[in-house]
């Protein structure tokens, strides 16, 4: 259920502080008085009136709502800007920059949807209030006014984040209906700003979820990385299976009979090699406890048209992870012999070391953490022998060019020497010289103190 107006805004209200109010005075303060003296008002919205609110100072875009109609808009906005684009002027939104602030100015809107699309017919509206009523929460349904810095909450959007609540300014299921992402927006806001959704909210994504069928999977993908990048998105992902959404946008999910390892999300370091794209660590403790494989998980994220470098990432972060895992359960089958371990741990260096400790918290994560001696040996293989592992000191030119051939032989000379790397440590090349030599003359046998290698 959607919360009820205020009587009325509370004139004077400051939201930002002196700091923020001079920056934005300097950056679009022409362009504030500009439209108040065309008779036009002029409000920001969006995540700046929130993130404000919450002490973050000035965030995000800087976004406008007017009642001055797109037309009047790019009139009034060309004598300031540098740049003026009108590409979303359909939808009512003029965008314009000046040096290097950047606005999007928006009529007020009033639209209805389809119901079988996300396609809005667009209708313009003279009462601000009616824009802030058709936003997706309480908490970014307010606007201050320019020139006059005035708070305008008319649904107790200031009241929601200071007791951490999320809910609609309206009927939420009449909100879901015309964008169904909103749901899964508010999965992220729940995680983002901590805020604890409304029974009438959660019951309301529940009845709703089969309009997200009309949502773009790109679209859908977009959002749930932006929730996976948040610092702590457990209660997000948390949000999603409280309301049946996750077995919805990842099917793998929906009959599975494990837990989700939600709070594991908050608690990864995201490692160094994965910086470039933290997602790709936390899709894999996600989808790994109902994916066997990274082919399957694959598979969940090319559905959802994942990037190839995340899919890729994610897919090899769990086939390490099975591999690690298998090998610890044949050590202790075996009892734990030290050669046979030291022979395991060198074979998942050489094939999988970039994604080895990704492997390790995904395991952990999973409840199936890597135990005593098998981590500190695997710790000590890696520091003293890594480097040496991950590749051979020759390549196939080099063999070709030692066995005087080519052709399936050099590929087989190759597989050999990557054995005697695993069984016995890294080689120097002129160790594998050596070792080729001896191959090709057809001593494939030679006793173990012939393929120890050179210190």
């Amino acid at each position: 259920m959607g919360s009820t107006p205020a009587q009325a805004p509370r004139p004077g209200t400051r939201a930002l502080s002196d700091h923020d109010r001079r920056e934005l005075a300097e950056r679009i303060g022409p362009l504030a008085t500009a439209f108040a003296g065309a008779g036009h008002r002029f409000f920001l919205v969006g995540g700046l009136v929130r993130d404000a609110l919450l002490g973050h100072g000035l965030t995000g875009d800087i976004d406008i709502t007017t009642d001055a109609i797109p037309d009047r808009i790019a009139e009034l906005v060309a004598p300031w800007a540098d740049t003026v684009w009108e590409q979303g002027k359909r939808f009512g939104t003029i965008g314009a920059r000046r040096g290097g602030t950047t606005v999007e100015i928006t009529t007020h809107r009033a639209e209805s949807y389809d119901s079988g699309s996300r396609k809005p017919h667009v209708r313009f509206s003279d009462d601000v209030a009616i824009d802030l009523g058709r936003r997706d929460f309480t908490v970014n349904a307010m606007a201050i006014e320019l020139p006059g810095w005035t708070l305008l909450d008319p649904f107790n959007g200031q009241a929601d984040l200071a007791n951490a609540v999320l809910r609609t300014p309206s009927a939420p299921e009449g909100l879901f209906a015309d964008d169904p992402l909103r749901m899964l927006r508010a999965a992220r806001f729940s995680a983002q700003l901590s805020l604890v959704a409304t029974p009438e909210l959660v019951s309301a994504v529940r009845s709703s979820r089969p309009r997200l069928a009309i949502v773009s999977r790109e679209r859908i993908e977009a959002e749930l990385r932006k929730l996976l990048e948040l610092p702590r998105p457990s209660a997000g992902v948390s949000f999603l299976v409280e309301t049946g959404l996750l077995g919805d946008v990842l099917p793998p999910w929906q009959h599975a009979d494990v837990a989700v390892p939600a709070a594991a999300l908050d608690d990864i370091a995201h490692l160094d090699a994965y910086l470039e794209d933290p997602v790709a660590l936390r899709w894999a403790v996600l989808l790994g406890p109902v994916c066997d494989d990274g082919a399957a998980a694959a598979r969940s994220l090319s559905a959802l048209r994942c990037t190839s470098s995340t899919t890729r990432k994610v897919a090899a972060i769990i086939r390490a992870s099975r591999s690690l895992e298998t090998a610890v359960a044949e050590a202790i089958d075996t009892g734990n012999n030290a050669d046979d371990w030291r022979r395991a741990a060198r074979r998942l260096i050489a094939d999988y070391d970039p994604e080895l400790d990704a492997a390790t918290v995904s395991l952990t994560a999973w409840g199936r953490a890597l135990c005593e001696p098998h981590a500190s040996w695997l710790a000590e293989i890696r520091a003293a022998e890594g480097a040496g592992l991950r590749h051979l000191p020759v390549d196939g030119h080099r063999v070709m060019e030692v066995l005087g051939r080519s052709g399936p032989v050099v590929g087989e000379a190759l597989a050999w020497l990557r054995t005697q790397q695993i069984e016995h440590g890294p080689l120097s090349a002129q160790r594998a010289y050596d070792l080729l030599s001896a191959w090709d003359r057809g001593q494939e046998h030679e006793g173990p103190s012939a393929f120890e290698p050179a210190h």
